[in-house]
C-alpha cells in the first residue's frame, strides 16, 4: 500500500509539474492523459518519419556500393581481357619464334651438309659470318690462281704454236722478261751486269755454245712433259671455274646482307631517336607521379592530423559524460534522501488522510503505470530504430576505411612500380648511351675497315650484337610502355576510388551534421531534464543504462589502450624492418657500384684486347712482308741466314701468344667475377622482394589496426550518440507529449485514412478510453463505498474490540511499510541485477517475469487486503447488505482486472512479435550485410590474386631476362671464342696461301728451268766427293788443254761466229751449263772448275743485290735449292729493289 501511494504522489507531482491542478475533475484528468497521449503519437510518426528517411538514405548508399562494386568488377574483366590479349600475343610470338628457329636450323643444317659434302668440315660448325669470310678469302685465292694459270696457259700455248726450237726459246724468254718487267723493277740491274756477263761469255764462246746445246737436248725431253700439265691445268681451270662462280654467287648474297643489315642500323638509330623522346616522356611523366604523390602524402598528413584531432576530442566528450553521469548519480542520492525525508515526515503527520487517499492513488497508479508501459514501448522501439541507425552508420565508416586501406594499398604499389621503372630507364639510358657510343665507333671504323675482309667480319658480329641489344631494349620499351599503361590505369582507379571516398567523406560529414544537430538538441533536452527531474523510475533507467555506457566506455578504453600497445609494437616493428630495408638498399647500391666498376674494368680489358689484337694483328702484318722482303737464300749455306728471322718472328709471336692466352684467363676471371657479382645481386634482389613482402604485410597490419582503432572510435562515438540520443528521445518525448495531444484531437477525422499501424493505434486508444471510464466508475464506486466506511466507523468507535483491531491493523500496516521499504531496497537490488541482465535477450524476458511475478505478488497483497476489508465488513452487523454490495462491486472489479490482465498479456504477446519480427529483421539485415562484407572479401581476394599473379607473372619475365641475358653472354663468350679460333684459322690460311703463291712462282720457273734444277742439285750434292777427284784429273788434262788451245788459235773468229748464233750470246738471263765432257775442251780439267767460275758469277751478282735492299730475290740464273718444307716467298709479294 505504501507502494502504490508512493508511486500516486510521484505522478500527482508530475502532473503538477506539467500543468495540471489537483483538485480538477476526472475529466480534465482525462483530457490531460488524452494530451499526452496525442503527444506520444506524434512523437511516433516523426519517428517513423526519421526510420524512413534513414531507410531511403541506406537504399541509396547501398545503390552507390553496389555500382562502386560494378566499377570494380568491370574494372577487374578488363584487365582479364588485357591479360588475355597480352597471353595470346606472347603465344603467338613464341611460336614465330620457334617458327624462325626451326628456319634457321633447317638452314644451318642445309649449309653444313653442303660443306660436309665439300670436305669443309672445319668451317660448317662455325657461324655464317665467319662461313662467308672464309669464302670471300678463297674467292681472292682462287682468283689468283686463275690469274696466275691464263698466264701459264697463254704462255704455254704460245710455246706449242712455234716450231723451231731456237723460236721457242726466244718466245719463252719474251714472256719471262714481259712479266719480270711486270713485277720487278730491278730487271734493269740485272740486265746491266748481265750485258758485262755478254762480254765475257764472248771471250769464251765456247762455254755459251755447249751450254745451248745442253739447254737443247733438255728441252726436247720436257715436251712430253708440258701435255701432260696441260691437261691438269685446264682440269684444275674448270674446277676453279665452278667455285668462282659459286664464291661469286655467296659473295652477291653476303653484299646484300650488307646493305640490308646497314638499312636494318639506320632503322634503328630512328628506334633509338624514338625511344629517347619516350624516356623523357617518361621521365616527365614519372615527375608528375612524384608530384601527385608528394601531394596524396601531404593530403594523408592532413587526415591523420585531423583524425588525431577527432581522438582527442572523443576523449573530451568521454570525460564530459564521466563527469555528469557523476552528477546525475550525486542528482540521484539527494533526491532519495529528499523522498525519505517527506515520507517519514508525511507518515508523521498524517496517518488517518493516508487511509482516505489509498484507494484514489491506487487508481491513478494504474493509469499511470498504462500511460508509463506504453512509453516504455516506444522507447525500445526507437531504441532499435537507434541500433538499426548506429549499425549503419558503423558499416559506413568501415567501408570508408576499407577504401582508405585500398587507397594506401594501391599508393604503395603505385609508389614500388614507380621506383621500379625509375630504375629500369636509368639502366635503359644507360645502355642506349652505350650503344650510341659503340654506333658511332662502328660508324667511324666501319670506314676504315672497308676495305679488309677482317674488318667486314667483325663489322657483321658487332652489327648482329647491336641488333641484339637494340631488339632487347625496344622489348625493354615495350614492357615499359605497357607498365605506364597499367600505372596510367591504376591512377584512373585510384581517381575513382578517390571520388568514392570523397563522396564517402562527404555522406559521413552530413552524418556528423546530423550527430552535431542531435547533440545539441541533446544538449538542449539535458537542460530541460534538469529542470523536470521527472521520476525515480526514469532515473533509475537513466542510471542503468549510464552503468551500462561506462561499462561499455570502460571496456572501449581498455581496447583503446590495447590497441595502443599494438599499434606501438607494430611501429617499433615497422622501425626495424625500415632500418633493415635501408641496410638492404646500402648494400645493393654497393654492390651496384662494385658491378659497375667490374663493368668498367670489363670494358677497359676489353678495350686493351683489341688494341693488343690489333697490334698482333700489325705485327704479324709486319712479320709477313719481312718474310716476303726477305731474300731466299742462295746456297746451302745461306738457310742459316734465312732462318734467323723467321726464329726470331717465332719467339715475338710466342711471346704474343702467351700474352694474349694471359689476357683470356684474365678475361675468364673477370667474367667468372661478374657471374658471381650478378648472383649475389639476384639474392639481395631475392632478399629486396622478400624484405617489401614483409613491409607490406606490416603495412597491411598497420592498416588493419587504423581500422580497428577507427572502429573502436566509430564505437565510442555511436555509444555517446546512443546515450545523447536517448537522452534526447526522452526529452523530446516529454516535451512533445502536450504537442502530440493537441495534434491528435486535429487529426481524429484524418486518422481513418492513415495504415494498417494507425487502424491498430485507434483500436488500443479505444480500448484505453473505455478502460479510463471503467476506471472513472469504479473510482466514483470506491469514493461511495468509502463514504459508507466512514459512516460505519463512527457507529463503532464506542467498541473497544474495534479499537483494539484498528490498533492490530495498524502495528500490521507498520509491518507493511517496513517491507514496503524492504521491497524498495530489494527492487533496488533487482535493478542492479536488471542493469546486467539488459545486455542480452534472456535478461530482458528473465525481468519481465520478475515483473510480472512482482504485478502477481502486489495483486494477491491486495486481494489479502481486500479478504481482510470483507472480513472486517462481515463482523459489521449494521452493514450486511452494503457489503454484500461491495463484494459484487469488488467481483465485478476483479473481473475487470483480469480482463485488463488478459489485455496486458495480448499486448504482451503482440510486443513479443513485434520484437520478434524486429529480430527476424535485424537477423535478416546483419545476413545481408554479412553477404555484402563476404561479397567485398571475395572481391578483394580476387583483387588481390589478381594482383599476385600479376607480380608473378612479372617475376616469371625478370626470370626469363636474367636467362636471356646469360644466354647471350654464352653466345657472346661461345662468339669470340670461334672468331678468335676463326682469326687463328684465317691467318694459317693466309700464311698457307702465301705459301702456295710462294710455290706457284716456283712452279712457274721451274717449267723451264726443272733441267737446270736437276743439275744443278746433282752438282751440289756430289759437289763435295768430286773435289778431290777433279784435282786428279786437272792435273792430267793439262796437256789435252794445251793441244785444244793450240787448235782454238789456229781458227779464225768469223768461224767462230758461225758456229755460234748471235741470238744465243744474247741470252743473258740463264747461265750456261756445260756438260761435264765438254771442260777438256775449254781451259779447265774438272767440273769443279766450271763450279768455282759459276759461283764466282752468282756471288757477285748476290752481294751487289744485297747491297741495294734486304728484300730482293737471286736472278733468274739463280735456282734455290733449298729443303721442301720452306715455301720461297712469291714474286708478287716481293718489293722492287732501289736503283
Amino acid at each position: 500500500m505504501d507502494k502504490d501511494h508512493f508511486q500516486l504522489e510521484d505522478i500527482i507531482k508530475n502532473l503538477k509539474e506539467d500543468g495540471l491542478d489537483p483538485g480538477s475533475s476526472g475529466a480534465d484528468h482525462l483530457t490531460f492523459l488524452w494530451k499526452l497521449y496525442q503527444g506520444t503519437q506524434g512523437k511516433l510518426q516523426e519517428a517513423t518519419n526519421s526510420l524512413m528517411e534513414f531507410k531511403q538514405q541506406q537504399a541509396e548508399e547501398m545503390k552507390e556500393v553496389e555500382n562502386y562494386v560494378a566499377h570494380i568488377r568491370s574494372l577487374t574483366e578488363e584487365r582479364e581481357a588485357l591479360t588475355t590479349d597480352f597471353e595470346k600475343e606472347n603465344i603467338q610470338l613464341r611460336i614465330e619464334l620457334e617458327k624462325l628457329q626451326v628456319q634457321q636450323e633447317s638452314q644451318l643444317k642445309e649449309v653444313e651438309e653442303m660443306l660436309y659434302q665439300e670436305g669443309l668440315n672445319e668451317i660448317a660448325q662455325s657461324s655464317p659470318s665467319e662461313q662467308i669470310a672464309y669464302l670471300l678469302v678463297e674467292r681472292a685465292t682462287l682468283l689468283e690462281k686463275l690469274d696466275l694459270l691464263e698466264h701459264k696457259c697463254d704462255s704455254q700455248l704460245e710455246n706449242l704454236s712455234d716450231i723451231n726450237r731456237q723460236d721457242e726459246l726466244q718466245q719463252i724468254h719474251q714472256t719471262l722478261e714481259e712479266e719480270l718487267y711486270q713485277q720487278r723493277e730491278s730487271m734493269k740491274r740485272t740486265k746491266e751486269t748481265l750485258n758485262k756477263e755478254q762480254l765475257s761469255f764472248i771471250q769464251n764462246p765456247w762455254k755459251k755454245l755447249f751450254g745451248i746445246r745442253k739447254n737443247a737436248d733438255r728441252l726436247s725431253a720436257d715436251i712430253s712433259t708440258y701435255d701432260e700439265a696441260l691437261d691438269k691445268e685446264k682440269k684444275m681451270r674448270e674446277c676453279i671455274e665452278r667455285d668462282l662462280d659459286e664464291a661469286a654467287r655467296r659473295l652477291q648474297m653476303s653484299h646484300g646482307e650488307i646493305r640490308r643489315l646497314t638499312d636494318e642500323i639506320l632503322i634503328k638509330d630512328k628506334v633509338i631517336s624514338e625511344l629517347e623522346q619516350s624516356m623523357q616522356r617518361m621521365q616527365q611523366e614519372s615527375e608528375v607521379l612524384k608530384q601527385n604523390l608528394k601531394i596524396a602524402q601531404e593530403n594523408d598528413s592532413q587526415e591523420l592530423q585531423k583524425a588525431k584531432e577527432y581522438s582527442s576530442r572523443l576523449d573530451k566528450e568521454i570525460l564530459a559524460l564521466r563527469n555528469r553521469v557523476k552528477s546525475l548519480d550525486s542528482e540521484r542520492k539527494k533526491y532519495m534522501e529528499q523522498f525519505d525525508k517527506s515520507t517519514s515526515e508525511s507518515l508523521a503527520n498524517s496517518p488517518s488522510k493516508q487511509n482516505t487517499n489509498h484507494q484514489d492513488n491506487e487508481l491513478l497508479h494504474k493509469s499511470c503505470r498504462l500511460a508509463i508501459e506504453g512509453r516504455e514501448c516506444l522507447n525500445q522501439q526507437l531504441l532499435h530504430k537507434l541500433q538499426k541507425l548506429q549499425h549503419e552508420h558503423d558499416e559506413t565508416v568501415e567501408r570508408n576505411e576499407e577504401l582508405e586501406s585500398i587507397l594506401g594499398e594501391t599508393q604503395n604499389k603505385t609508389k614500388e612500380q614507380i621506383e621500379y621503372f625509375e630504375s629500369q630507364t636509368a639502366g635503359l639510358q644507360n645502355t642506349i648511351m652505350s650503344l650510341e657510343a659503340e654506333l658511332i665507333k662502328l660508324r667511324d671504323g666501319k670506314k676504315e675497315r672497308l676495305g679488309t675482309d677482317r674488318g667486314s667480319n667483325g663489322d657483321l658480329t658487332k652489327m648482329q650484337d647491336l641488333q641484339q641489344e637494340i631488339y632487347t631494349s625496344t622489348v625493354k620499351m615495350n614492357e615499359l610502355q605497357g607498365d605506364l599503361r597499367s600505372l596510367k590505369r591504376a591512377e584512373q582507379d585510384k581517381n575513382i576510388l578517390r571520388a568514392a571516398n570523397d563522396e564517402l567523406e562527404r555522406v559521413n560529414s552530413m552524418q556528423d551534421i546530423k550527430i552535431a544537430k542531435l547533440t545539441e538538441e541533446c544538449k538542449r533536452l539535458q537542460t530541460m531534464l534538469n529542470d523536470q527531474k521527472s521520476s525515480n523510475e526514469t532515473l533509475i533507467a537513466k542510471e542503468q543504462t549510464f552503468q551500462h555506457l561506462q561499462d561499455k566506455v570502460l571496456d572501449l578504453e581498455k581496447l583503446r589502450e590495447e590497441n595502443g600497445v599494438q599499434m606501438s609494437e607494430s611501429k617499433k616493428k615497422c622501425e626495424t624492418l625500415q632500418k633493415q630495408l635501408q641496410e638492404g638498399m646500402n648494400e645493393t647500391q654497393k654492390l651496384w657500384e662494385e658491378a659497375l666498376e667490374l663493368r668498367q674494368e670489363i670494358k677497359s680489358t676489353r678495350q686493351d684486347l683489341q688494341t693488343k689484337r690489333e697490334e698482333n694483328a700489325r705485327l704479324k702484318r709486319e712479320i709477313m712482308d719481312m718474310q716476303n722482303k726477305m731474300p731466299r737464300p742462295q746456297s746451302c749455306g745461306d738457310g742459316a741466314e734465312e732462318m734467323v728471322p723467321k726464329f726470331l718472328a717465332g719467339d715475338t709471336l710466342m711471346q704474343q701468344y702467351e700474352e694474349i692466352r694471359q689476357l683470356r684467363q684474365d678475361l675468364h676471371r673477370v667474367q667468372n667475377v661478374c657471374s658471381s657479382a650478378e648472383k649475389e645481386l639476384r639474392y639481395e634482389r631475392d632478399k629486396k622482394l622478400d624484405m617489401k613482402k614483409e613491409d607490406i604485410a606490416l603495412q597491411q597490419e598497420n592498416t588493419k589496426l587504423n581500422a580497428e582503432l577507427n572502429q573502436v572510435k566509430q564505437k565510442l562515438t555511436s555509444v555517446s550518440a546512443t546515450c545523447f540520443s536517448f537522452e534526447a528521445e526522452v526529452e523530446k518525448r516529454q516535451q512533445k507529449i502536450k504537442e502530440l495531444e493537441l495534434e491528435l484531437m486535429k487529426r481524429n477525422q484524418g486518422s481513418k485514412l492513415q495504415s494498417n499501424w494507425q487502424e491498430k493505434l485507434e483500436h488500443e486508444k479505444s480500448r484505453a478510453v473505455n478502460a479510463e471510464k471503467m476506471v472513472l466508475e469504479l473510482q466514483q464506486q470506491l469514493r461511495a463505498s468509502e463514504h459508507q466506511l466512514q459512516l460505519l466507523q463512527t457507529q463503532i468507535t464506542e467498541k473497544k474490540r474495534q479499537e483494539e483491531e484498528l490498533k492490530r491493523a495498524k502495528e500490521n500496516e507498520t509491518k507493511l511499510r517496513a517491507q514496503l521499504q524492504e521491497e524498495q531496497l530489494k527492487r533496488k537490488m533487482l535493478n542492479q541485477s536488471i542493469e546486467d541482465l539488459k545486455q542480452t535477450n534472456k535478461a530482458l524476458r528473465e525481468k519481465e517475469t520478475l515483473l510480472t511475478q512482482n504485478y502477481s505478488a502486489l495483486q494477491f497483497k491486495l486481494n489479502q487486503k481486500e479478504s481482510l476489508l470483507q472480513s472486517l465488513d462481515d463482523e459489521k452487523n449494521a452493514s450486511a447488505k452494503e457489503r454484500i454490495y461491495c463484494e459484487n462491486n469488488n467481483q465485478k472489479l476483479s473481473e475487470e482486472l483480469l480482463q485488463v490482465q488478459q489485455d496486458k498479456e495480448e499486448l504482451h504477446k503482440e510486443y513479443n512479435k513485434i520484437l520478434n519480427q524486429m529480430d527476424e529483421y535485424v537477423r535478416k539485415n546483419n545476413e545481408k550485410q554479412l553477404r555484402y562484407k563476404a561479397k567485398l572479401s571475395r572481391a578483394k581476394e580476387v583483387h588481390i590474386s589478381e594482383v599476385n599473379q600479376r607480380d608473378l607473372y612479372i617475376k616469371q619475365l625478370e626470370m626469363e631476362i636474367t636467362l636471356s641475358k646469360s644466354q647471350t653472354e654464352k653466345d657472346q663468350q661461345w662468339i669470340s671464342k670461334v672468331t678468335t679460333e676463326n682469326e687463328h684459322l684465317l691467318k694459317e690460311n693466309q700464311h698457307m696461301l702465301q705459301k702456295l703463291n710462294d710455290q706457284e712462282a716456283i712452279e712457274r720457273n721451274y717449267q723451264w728451268q726443272l733441267l737446270s734444277v736437276r743439275n744443278r742439285a746433282h752438282i751440289l750434292d756430289e759437289e763435295n766427293k768430286q773435289l778431290q777427284e777433279g784435282l786428279l784429273q786437272l792435273y792430267n788434262q793439262v796437256g789435252s788443254l794445251d793441244r785444244v788451245l793450240k787448235k782454238i788459235q789456229a781458227l779464225n773468229v768469223e768461224e767462230i761466229t758461225k758456229i755460234i748464233p748471235s741470238e744465243c750470246l744474247l741470252m743473258t738471263d740463264t747461265p750456261l751449263h756445260l756438260p761435264t765432257g765438254s771442260f777438256s775442251v775449254l781451259g779447265f780439267s774438272s767440273p769443279p772448275g766450271v763450279l768455282k767460275a759459276i759461283h764466282s758469277t752468282n756471288h757477285e751478282g748476290s752481294a751487289e743485290t744485297l747491297n741495294l735492299s734486304h728484300s730482293s730475290i737471286s736472278e733468274i740464273g739463280y735456282l734455290n735449292v733449298t729443303s721442301p718444307g720452306i715455301a720461297p716467298a712469291s714474286p708478287e709479294q716481293t718489293p722492287m729493289p732501289g736503283p
